[in-house]
């Protein structure tokens, strides 16, 4: 990621994360400590592979999504990050001194707070609390990518694809997503997704246009869902 210039936190941010990370942030060298501050932006990406991990991250605003990505550019989604949440991979990472193997794109507009690998390690030295919290955040986030695998697995894609659309389902009926961004949601090819949605789009369901998927029978999505 290319740093942009930080900042403190301002009172009204520490409060937001206070709110976010309570547990963590009860302890006396959490709350005392001068968090700094970066802003991102939708679409910046804020790590890629191959590059060090350096910094301990709390997230106060805004959603960022980690992908893996083959040489042909073609891409997973693993999991996504939001407030109150901390990055599986960053942490396991920070703890045995690894590079990054994925990438980090901001979803949305938004901010974290961080502090340096150094002062992370000492709080993990010298906090039992910390260590905790940390190890549970691992594995609690760690489920949450194998069940995400184990539903490509034995999830058929029509199912999957049509409880995604129903997820991101707007106000207008309405989805804003690309196919390559549905395939990578769902980790199967594009050729996959595309064939589905053609054959929805001749029976009514759907209409497909560059960038975007109107629903005209949103029942019959639910039923698909089932």
């Amino acid at each position: 990621m290319k740093h942009k210039d930080s900042t403190q936190l301002m009172r009204a941010e520490r409060k937001v994360l206070s709110d976010l990370f309570p547990l963590a942030l009860e302890l006396p060298q959490l709350s005392d400590y001068q968090w700094k501050k970066q802003v991102f932006k939708r679409g910046d990406i804020l790590f890629r592979p191959g590059k060090p991990c350096e910094r301990f991250m709390l997230a106060g605003a805004g959603r960022v999504r980690v992908d893996l990505q083959n040489p042909q550019g073609r891409s997973i989604t693993l999991y996504r990050t939001e407030p109150g949440q901390l990055c599986i991979h960053s942490l396991i990472n920070l703890i045995s001194d690894d590079v990054y193997s994925y990438v980090a794109t901001a979803e949305t507009d938004g901010w974290f707070c961080w502090a340096d690998k150094q002062q992370f390690n000492l709080w993990m030295r010298h906090s039992e609390t910390f260590q905790h919290w940390i190890f549970n955040n691992i594995g609690g986030r760690f489920k949450q990518v194998i069940d995400g695998f184990a539903q490509q697995s034995f999830v058929p894609v029509e199912k999957r694809l049509a409880e995604l659309l129903i997820e991101k389902l707007g106000p207008e009926q309405t989805i804003k997503i690309t196919q390559a961004e549905l395939a990578s949601e769902l980790g199967t090819a594009r050729e996959i997704v595309s064939r589905q949605l053609s054959r929805w789009q001749k029976e009514g369901w759907i209409s497909t246009g560059r960038g975007q998927i109107d629903v005209l029978s949103f029942e019959m999505l639910l039923q698909a869902s089932d």
